[in-house]
C-alpha cells in the first residue's frame, strides 16, 4: 500500500505542478518534473531509493503508452514529400550532435574524468567522448508528445519532428553498440569486436522492427471485429502495448522501437486508422503526469555535485549539436522554411532512452570510470529536462503562427 500512496501523491502534485507551470507560462511537463524533484529523496525525505526503483516497472509502462502514441501519430499521406528532409535532418542532427561532444568533451578530459587510473587520450578522453556522443543521438519521445498535446500542434512540423524522433531513437541503438565497443576496446587494450558491435545491435534492431510489425497488424485486425463505441479498442489497444513490452523484454530488444513500428502500424494498414490514432487520448493525461513525476524523483544532488562539470559540458554540446545539425540537414534538402527554423528546438529534449543507455555503460564500464560517466549522464539529463522543454514549446508555438501566416498569405 505505500507504493500505492507514492502513486497517488505523485499524480496530486504532479497535476498542481501542472497548473503553476502554465500559470508561469512553461510547459504542464515542467510543472511535473519539479513535482518530481521535490519529492527525491536527495531534496526530501519522504520517499527512499529502494521505492524509487520500486517505481521503474510504472515508468516503463507510461514509456510504453508513449511510444505507441509517437508511431501512431505518423502518417504516411502527410510523408509524401518530406523523405529526403527527414533521412538528412535525422542524419546530421544526430552527427552534429555526435561530433560536437567530441570536440568539447576531449580537451577538458583531465578536469572531466578526475581520479581514473591510466587516464590518457587515447586509453580515456577520446573513446570516452565518442560512447557519450553516441548517447547524444535520441531525443525524448515523451516530451515531444506531451508537448504537441499541449499546444495541439498539427501539420507538416509535428509530422517530421514525430518523424525524425522515431529515426533518431533506432539509430541510437546501433551507434551505442558500435561506441561502446569501440570504447570498451581503447580502454581494455581488447580487440574490437564487429559481431557486438554492429551485427548484434543491426538483429536487435530488425527484431524490434519485425516485433512491431506484428503488434500493430494484430491491433489494426482486432479493432475491426469491435464496435464504433465502448471501451473496447483502448483495452485491446492497451494490452497490445503491454504484450508488445514482455516480448521486446523477453527477446531482449528494444521496446521503445517496437511500440513506435506497433503505432505506426496500425494507424497505416486502413480500416479504423483515425480511432486507432486518437485511442489513447483518454489516458494520455494521467500516462504524461506520471512518467514525468517519476523522471523528476530520479533527481540526485549528489550525482549533480560529483560531475556538474561533465554534466553541463554534455548539455552544451548536445544542445548546439542538435540544432544546427537540424539547421544544416534542413537546408541540404531544401526543406521548409519553418522545419529549418524551428525543428532543431523540438529535438533538443532527451530522458528516458538516455538514462537506459547510460546505465547500460555503467555496467559495462568499471568504477570509477562507469560510475563517472553514470552521473554526468544522470546530471545532464535532469538539466535538460528542466531547460529544454520550454524552448521545445516555443517552436511548436512559432511553427503553428509560421503556417497560419503561410495559409493566409
Amino acid at each position: 500500500m505505500e507504493l500505492v500512496l507514492v502513486i497517488g501523491l505523485m499524480m496530486a502534485l504532479g497535476a498542481i505542478g501542472g497548473v503553476i507551470a502554465v500559470r508561469l507560462r512553461l510547459p504542464r511537463i515542467t510543472g511535473y518534473i519539479f513535482a518530481g524533484i521535490l519529492l527525491s529523496p536527495s531534496v526530501l525525505p519522504f520517499l527512499d531509493w529502494d521505492l524509487v526503483d520500486d517505481l521503474g516497472i510504472i515508468a516503463m509502462a507510461a514509456l510504453g503508452v508513449i511510444g505507441y502514441a509517437i508511431g501512431a501519430s505518423i502518417r504516411l499521406d502527410m510523408l509524401r514529400g518530406l523523405g529526403s528532409s527527414i533521412v538528412w535532418i535525422t542524419l546530421m542532427q544526430g552527427a552534429a550532435a555526435w561530433l560536437l561532444t567530441i570536440v568539447l568533451l576531449v580537451p577538458l578530459g583531465p578536469f572531466l574524468f578526475p581520479g581514473v587510473p591510466g587516464a590518457d587520450f587515447l586509453t580515456l578522453y577520446l573513446p570516452v567522448a565518442f560512447l557519450i556522443g553516441a548517447i547524444a543521438w535520441p531525443t525524448a519521445p515523451a516530451v515531444t508528445i506531451a508537448l504537441i498535446r499541449e499546444v495541439g500542434a498539427k501539420g507538416i512540423m509535428t509530422t517530421a519532428g514525430l518523424t525524425v524522433v522515431a529515426l533518431s531513437d533506432a539509430a541510437a541503438v546501433i551507434a551505442f553498440g558500435l561506441s561502446l565497443e569501440v570504447a570498451r576496446a581503447f580502454i581494455e587494450t581488447g580487440a574490437f569486436s564487429w559481431f557486438d558491435g554492429v551485427a548484434m545491435p543491426a538483429v536487435k534492431l530488425a527484431g524490434s522492427v519485425l516485433l512491431g510489425i506484428v503488434g500493430g497488424v494484430a491491433v489494426n485486425g482486432l479493432s475491426r471485429l469491435l464496435p464504433e463505441r465502448g471501451f473496447g479498442l483502448l483495452a485491446v489497444t492497451l494490452g497490445g502495448i503491454l504484450l508488445c513490452m514482455w516480448a521486446a523484454q523477453t527477446l531482449d530488444v528494444s521496446m521503445l522501437l517496437a511500440l513506435l513500428v506497433m503505432g505506426f502500424v496500425a494507424v497505416n494498414l486502413g480500416g479504423r486508422h483515425g480511432r486507432l490514432a486518437s485511442v489513447l487520448e483518454p489516458v494520455e493525461g494521467v500516462v504524461f503526469v506520471v512518467f514525468f513525476v517519476i523522471s523528476g524523483v530520479y533527481f540526485d544532488w549528489e550525482a549533480l555535485e560529483a560531475a556538474w562539470l561533465l554534466a553541463v559540458m554534455i548539455t552544451v554540446a548536445r544542445c548546439f549539436g542538435k540544432y544546427g545539425g537540424a539547421r544544416l540537414g534542413a537546408v541540404i534538402a531544401d526543406a521548409p522554411l519553418v522545419l529549418r527554423k524551428y525543428l532543431g528546438f523540438i529535438l533538443l529534449p532527451k530522458a528516458g532512452l538516455t538514462l537506459g543507455l547510460a546505465f547500460l555503460a555503467r555496467e559495462a564500464l568499471s568504477d570509477p570510470l562507469g560510475t563517472l560517466l553514470f552521473n554526468g549522464l544522470l546530471a545532464s539529463t535532469i538539466l535538460n529536462m528542466v531547460l529544454t522543454p520550454p524552448l521545445a514549446k516555443w517552436a511548436l508555438v512559432k511553427a503553428a503562427e509560421h503556417s497560419r501566416r503561410a495559409e493566409r498569405g
